[in-house]
């Protein structure tokens, strides 16, 4: 088990998109231009919380964001756009 697991384990989470939402569709329609740079199209999309973590993660440490000069910005308007479309169980 690595160091991810263990903490989902410890805070689980789990993101499940409104009723009628593809939430998929909607970052690649909204930010084409960052879904394709983060190879978003890769990520499982049922597993909302796996592309958030990727997402967040991205945020916190820019590490692609600074590499392919795509403001950090933008990588917070999709999580915004993702979550404002979902419901969040703790």
């Amino acid at each position: 088990m690595n160091a991810y697991d263990v903490a989902k384990l410890l805070h689980p989470v789990k993101t499940t998109a409104h009723e009628g939402v593809d939430v998929h569709e909607l970052v690649k329609k909204t930010f084409p231009k960052e879904y394709n740079a983060y190879m978003l199209y890769s990520f499982d999309w049922n597993d909302l919380d796996g592309v958030l973590d990727f997402l967040y993660g991205e945020r916190d440490l820019g590490l692609l964001s600074e590499y392919l000069k795509i403001p950090k910005t933008n990588i917070t308007e999709i999580i915004k756009l993702i979550e404002a479309n979902c419901e969040v169980k703790k």
